[in-house]
Formats: structure tokens, C-alpha cells, sequence
């Protein structure tokens, strides 16, 4: 280190990272410099070529099969890449360069929160209370039955639940308790409801709220790690500050921020500890509130009777009245699309149904594909390169009709959210996702929902919808984007505030 320090015009005095790396920057031999540091191999940097924006650095997919020439490649036409970083499923690398530099951080919710313009998101302007328009025609109260519908699975409530939200209908009964020898694949007591895994009295609306008034939150502040951990919390204080209380005995709801997401589907195996570490736990998790943003149906860690805000639930595995369904959020080209490219879409829509995406065997992408004509009917597998490099994504979203939206490598793919904010009505295909904010959203009025087993019909069931539903459905498509989509964590937390305001009333 001496020896560095004198080859520097720093003096022997220099003692911070960052100057030492700034005076070793003008090396050539830029590698074996810091490498002699010991401080490690490289850091990550943005690039505009990156293939996963809402994590850190410049990433770039692998190759099915054949390791990560591309990345290899790319990092060797750039003068500052000296190596490159490859997760252990041999799935994605990170390029590392030897350059210091500030990186540009992104909008504190870009990612989270949406501008209609297409530009970045302004948190401060999302809406604090959000009104359900379906559930005014409906008759006030989430309905619970409609998350069920179009599927193999019956609605099911845990014992002793009120059935007043299922619409009339009459739900399956199922045991709160484990029979002998049966395992839940489930971190949460699953036989959670509001009314016996809640406090619905640190709910109850003090003397001096407003009618309108949005549940308390508190947003818990320990010191995070992941990198969407990082943006959250100020996310929710700017999106959600109506609600927000300094205190968590105040509060209705607790958010945690503690390292709740796993990157690359690997969790902190510590991260219960945490949790039960927070005061706020007090034991059972009761009124917290846990955001799980992977599309694998389970959360890897114990969460006890907290709620569930998460992004791919099976329905047989849901707890209605209880969790809150999730959507994976659109990155990229899909959030950023501008009202004068969706209005000159509207005239254009000439292909009946598209999919674009990889075709994992597990799934039912690959008999999808094989309803592929070329014509009104462009289902593509993107390891078929010849094919699909024909067909730009963006364009193929704003000049379909339908956007087939199956699973990927877990219940959920961001296909769906996507669909919605390209103006192309969703075909949802799956008997088991559990569908976002299905209990406040009728979505029969802007998407379909199909069976596995009737994809090989999927063309004639929607040749079959008349003109004027098409209409109708892209129509409501549009006001369910603007209204519950822009600001999905609003309508999160104002479909929370709907369940208990009824649950408080008595049901």
C-alpha cells in the first residue's frame, strides 16, 4: 500500500478509498492496481444496455447452454470493463468496471409508482385513499368469489370466517388445523383472518380523522441491504404520506424493511430473525404488512400472522379477506409509453393475440407457440432467434388486440401488468394465480381467463367476444391503469382500508 500510495501524487497521508482509487485510475494497468489494494475486484456501473434495469449495475441475460459469451463480449468493447460477475445459476452477469464514479440514482419510486405521460414517476401526486368503482356497483363490500372465477379452484374460507364478502355464494369450509402429518408449504399460519390474526382495534378511525381517511402506517427504518430494500421505504413515505405515523403504537399497519426480498430467489437466512427482532413483532406479526416481490408462490422465511402483500399466490394457498394480491410491476419500455403512442394504437391493433417471451418447458408457453400463424396470431419463443428478432416487443404489444400473459418460471410473469399499461387486454393462463386486488377488481371487464386446456382454443374463444365487448373491455382497460395501477401500493393499502373499515362495521 506504501508503495501505491507513493507512485500517487497523494502522499503517504491519503487514507480514503475513494482518493486512492481516483489516483489509480490513470494506471494502465488498471486490474492489477486495484487489485494490490486488496479492496476487491471491480464495482458495478450503469449502462443504457442493461437487460434487468430494476436491479443495480449493467447485467446482461446469459446464454441458454453456451455460459455468458454475450456479456464476455460486451465487456471487452467497453475500455473500463475488466471483468465480469456470474450469479450461481449461471443465469445473469454483471459487468464490473474499475472507474470511480457517483452513480445517477433513480426517482425514489420509479419502478413503483408511474407517470401516465410515460415520464418519471412524482410519488408526492399519488392519491392516499382510492375508491373501488366496481365494488359501488357491486355493493360496497370486497368480493371475494371474484378472485376464484374462471378456475378449477372453489372459494375457501379459513374456519369461522364471515362469508359475507363471497357475494352470495357459498364458500368451501376448510379446517384451521393441520390434520396429522399434513405440512403447509407456507411460511404464514394460514388460517389467518382479520378477525383472528388482527388488531382491528389499532384500526379503529380516531375523533378527528377525515371520513376518507387512509389507514395509520408506520414504516419501520433499520438498516437494509437489498437493493430494492433501499428504495422502498422512502417510496412509501412519499406515496403513502397521508397515512404515515412516526410511532408504531399509533399505527394500524407496520411495514418492516428489513432485507424481506431475495435476490436471485436466495433469501437472508436470517431475515425471521429480524423480524421477530423488530419491537413492533411482539411475538406474532400481527399487523404487519410483508411485501414479497419474487414469482415463486412461497415465501422462503417464517412470517407468522403478518399479511401478505405479494406478487404470485395460489389460490389454493390464499387467504381471502386476508392477503393482498400483487402485481409484478412493468419495467422498461411499458412504463415509459406515452399517451400519443397508445392514442395511435387505437386504429392499429390488427393482430388478434400475441406472446413473446422465453418458453420454459415447465409451462404452458410452448403450446402457446404453437398456435403461432405468422398473421393475426404471433406467439413466439424468443430461443427461436430467426423467428422472434422479427418482431419488435413494444410494437407487437401496441398493435395486438389481446396479450396472452402464462407463467414463467413461477405463477406470475410481468406480462400481465405490461398488457395493461400497452392498452392490450390480458389472457390470463392459469387455473391457480391468484389475480392483483382480485376482490375490488372485476376482471372480466378488461382481461380474459382461460384453462390450460383451452389453449389449443384460444383463437376461436376470442374471435368469438362480439366487437362491441372488445371496445368495452380496452375502454376499462385504460381506467383500470389510470386508476389502480399508476400508484399500486395506494391500492394496496386502500383495499386493506376497505377490508377493515368493514370488518370494524361488523361485516
Amino acid at each position: 500500500m506504501r508503495r501505491l500510495l507513493a507512485g500517487t501524487n497523494l502522499g503517504l497521508s491519503a487514507q480514503t478509498t475513494v482518493q486512492l482509487l481516483q489516483a489509480l485510475s490513470r494506471r494502465n494497468d488498471l486490474t492489477a492496481a486495484l487489485r494490490e489494494t486488496g479492496l476487491g475486484a471491480g464495482a458495478d456501473f450503469r449502462c443504457d444496455f442493461d437487460e434487468s434495469p430494476r436491479d443495480g449495475g449493467c447485467q446482461i441475460r446469459c446464454d441458454r447452454g453456451s455460459g455468458c459469451s454475450r456479456a464476455d463480449k460486451k465487456c471487452k468493447s467497453l475500455g473500463h470493463c475488466v471483468s465480469i460477475d456470474v450469479n450461481r445459476d449461471r443465469t445473469w452477469a454483471t459487468l464490473k468496471s474499475l472507474q470511480v464514479y457517483t452513480p445517477t440514482l433513480p426517482p425514489a419510486c420509479d419502478g413503483y409508482a408511474f407517470h401516465p405521460n410515460g415520464s418519471a414517476p412524482t410519488a408526492i401526486g399519488a392519491p392516499f385513499a382510492i375508491e373501488f368503482d366496481d365494488l359501488i356497483i357491486a355493493g360496497g363490500k370486497p368480493n371475494e368469489s371474484w378472485c376464484y372465477r374462471d378456475t378449477r379452484v372453489q372459494p375457501r374460507t379459513a374456519a369461522g370466517a364471515s362469508s359475507s364478502s363471497y357475494g352470495g355464494a357459498k364458500p368451501l369450509i376448510v379446517s384451521a388445523r393441520k390434520l396429522p402429518g399434513q405440512t403447509f408449504p407456507y411460511s404464514g399460519n394460514q388460517a389467518c383472518t382479520l378477525e383472528t390474526c388482527f388488531d382491528l382495534e389499532r384500526c379503529r378511525p380516531h375523533h378527528d380523522d377525515k371520513p376518507d381517511a387512509p389507514l395509520r402506517l408506520y414504516i419501520d427504518t433499520p438498516a437494509v441491504r437489498s437493493y430494492d430494500m433501499r428504495r422502498w421505504p422512502s417510496c412509501m413515505r412519499s406515496c403513502l404520506r397521508e397515512g404515515i405515523v412516526e410511532a408504531q403504537q399509533l399505527a394500524c399497519l407496520v411495514i418492516p424493511t428489513v432485507n424481506l426480498n431475495c435476490e436471485w430467489d436466495v433469501c437472508d437466512p436470517s431475515t425471521h430473525t429480524m423480524l421477530r427482532g423488530m419491537a413492533s413483532w411482539n411475538h406474532s406479526g400481527r399487523n404487519h404488512i410483508i411485501w414479497d416481490y419474487i414469482d415463486g408462490p412461497h415465501i422462503k422465511y417464517r412470517t407468522d400472522d403478518a399479511v401478505f402483500l405479494k406478487t404470485s399466490m395460489r389460490l389454493s394457498e390464499y387467504r381471502p379477506g386476508f392477503d393482498v394480491p400483487f402485481p409484478l410491476l412493468p419495467n422498461g419500455e411499458a412504463s415509459h409509453v406515452t399517451p400519443a403512442e397508445l392514442s395511435a394504437a387505437v386504429g392499429r391493433r390488427t393482430i388478434l393475440a400475441s406472446f413473446k417471451g422465453v418458453c420454459q418447458q415447465s409451462s404452458r408457453r410452448p403450446a402457446l407457440s404453437r398456435l403461432h400463424n405468422g398473421r393475426d396470431l404471433i406467439m413466439l419463443c424468443t430461443e427461436r432467434k430467426a423467428t422472434a428478432s422479427q418482431w419488435d416487443y413494444k410494437t407487437l404489444m401496441l398493435t395486438s388486440t389481446f396479450s396472452v400473459a402464462p407463467a414463467g418460471n413461477g405463477l406470475h410473469s410481468f406480462r400481465l401488468a405490461e398488457a395493461i399499461f400497452f392498452g392490450s387486454i390480458p389472457v390470463i393462463v392459469d387455473d391457480e394465480i391468484v389475480l392483483p386486488f382480485c376482490s375490488a377488481l372485476d376482471w372480466r371487464r378488461f382481461s380474459v381467463r382461460i384453462t390450460s386446456d383451452q389453449v389449443p382454443n384460444l383463437p376461436s374463444i376470442l374471435r368469438a367476444i362480439p366487437h362491441e365487448r372488445v371496445v368495452a373491455m380496452q375502454q376499462r382497460l385504460a381506467g383500470v391503469k389510470r386508476r389502480y395501477f399508476l400508484f399500486p401500493f395506494n391500492t394496496a393499502m386502500s383495499l386493506m382500508r376497505v377490508r377493515v373499515r368493514e370488518a370494524l362495521r361488523g361485516g
